[in-house]
């Protein structure tokens, strides 16, 4: 099986620098369909024997971009970002300076961020999400090779449970329509590419 990952195009959150999470249902800005249309250029969607995306807009308007009408895309309610509560919608760095134990030195949102946003996803509810989705994919297109159009937090756990137990602290997330390639061959993972930008 392989999987290619591609993030959605930006975003006027993206943009701003502000958290997007599932509660924000935003379209691409006009700079990122932009991006979208050039990176999809550079893309072949034909040896995909399957399409997945999150249902959410900004990855749906990626998706169609990027397969051009060739492929039936198959919407799945577990690609959907990542639920932050609180926090979504809000400047990551302004939060880091008033709960520096819940930002890691990377600027990212550490798993106890949820102390200070209650109504949000813990890290183990999203790696249990993700990995219900890839053990389906294991299941049923064994040898097949897959497109996810999705969001930087989901495609960082993809690869965090296959190589480090759900602990995404080891991945970055990619650009906006960027790709990220994993393989997977009786029981065995492997990290073809993660970060490829076409645009």
């Amino acid at each position: 099986m392989e999987i290619v990952f591609v993030r959605h195009g930006q975003t006027d959150l993206n943009k701003t620098g502000r958290i997007q999470g599932s509660l924000f249902d935003h379209d691409l800005d006009a700079e990122g369909r932009v991006e979208a249309e050039k990176a999809a250029a550079k893309f072949d969607p034909s040896s995909f024997e399957v399409v997945f995306s999150s249902p959410m807009t900004r990855a749906l308007t990626t998706a169609r971009l990027f397969v051009k009408g060739q492929k039936e895309i198959i919407e799945d309610q577990r690609l959907i970002e990542f639920n932050f509560g609180e926090w979504d919608g809000e400047f990551l760095p302004e939060l880091g300076k008033q709960y520096p134990d819940a930002v890691d030195p990377w600027g990212k949102a550490a798993a106890n961020y949820v102390k200070y946003a209650p109504s949000g996803a813990t890290f183990e509810d999203l790696h249990e999400r993700c990995g219900s989705f890839l053990n389906e994919l294991q299941a049923k297109y064994p040898k097949q090779k897959i497109l996810v159009v999705c969001h930087g937090t989901l495609i960082r756990m993809m690869f965090a449970h296959y190589f480090t137990n759900g602990n995404m602290d080891y991945f970055d997330t990619i650009n906006n329509c960027a790709l990220a390639k994993l393989s997977y061959l009786d029981g065995w993972p492997r990290i073809n590419y993660y970060n490829r930008v076409l645009s």
